[in-house]
């Protein structure tokens, strides 16, 4: 008997007991089976904390911003400017699921000035040029200009950044692509393919200006929001 060969402790107490035999399904069903772990996820570039990055160049910057009085006044002026606005220009992107250290951008694009303007046209915290605004949504025409209306001009330039950071898929190169343009930083990379930002610069397919830019901003990154977790 089956019962018999696989379980005769539990036949004994049953034929035992006053009642008649139940038949008891004593079958023990499979296990679940284990699902597969799941691979190992990168995290994304686009969450990447920008304090984590590391070059040369950057380094440069950090020694300069901490050791150069003048460049560390310029800064500490431009950050208590913005002071009112960076707890909710880092909810923008936040929100759009940015690295919110892009919020410290202004400080190099405007120093915070909400009504800075450059000769080439560019107006505001983020130094938009007017079509760049429009192309983001923004109004800019003799009554208004959007550009210098803080939250308006932040969401522009978080949409801006993330459609160059899907672009490039790296935030070095969207960076350099806001500061001199798309074309510029396209047909550098057109005629290195597969270079990075620091190759293209180090060959002079992009402006040294571009390349202190980007290596100053994530060294600004660094020294105000600190790369603890890196």
């Amino acid at each position: 008997m089956r019962l018999r060969r696989r379980f005769p402790g539990l036949l004994l107490v049953l034929l035992a007991a006053c009642g008649p035999v139940v038949r008891v399904d004593v079958r023990v069903p499979a296990p679940a089976p284990v699902p597969a772990a799941a691979p190992a996820l990168r995290p994304s570039p686009v969450s990447m904390d920008l304090a984590c990055f590391a070059h040369p160049q950057i380094d440069v910057w950090e020694r300069r911003l901490r050791s150069e009085r003048p460049l560390w006044v310029t800064t500490q002026h431009a950050l208590a400017r913005g002071a009112a606005y960076l707890p909710r220009l880092r909810d923008v992107f936040a929100e759009d699921g940015l690295p919110s250290s892009l919020a410290l951008l202004p400080v190099i694009e405007s120093g915070f000035g909400t009504d800075a303007g450059s000769a080439s046209g560019c107006r505001g915290l983020w130094q938009l040029k007017a079509s760049t605004a429009r192309r983001f949504g923004l109004v800019v025409n003799r009554r208004r200009d959007e550009r210098l209306e803080p939250d308006l001009a932040t969401r522009a330039a978080a949409r801006y950044l993330a459609l160059l950071h899907a672009h490039y898929r790296d935030w070095p190169l969207a960076l350099a692509a806001y500061n001199v343009g798309e074309g510029r930083v396209d047909r550098a990379r057109g005629r290195e393919p597969g270079a990075s930002f620091w190759q293209l610069a180090d060959n002079r397919r992009l402006p040294r200006a571009s390349r202190d830019y980007v290596a100053r901003f994530l060294a600004l990154v660094r020294v105000v929001d600190g790369a603890d977790d890196c």
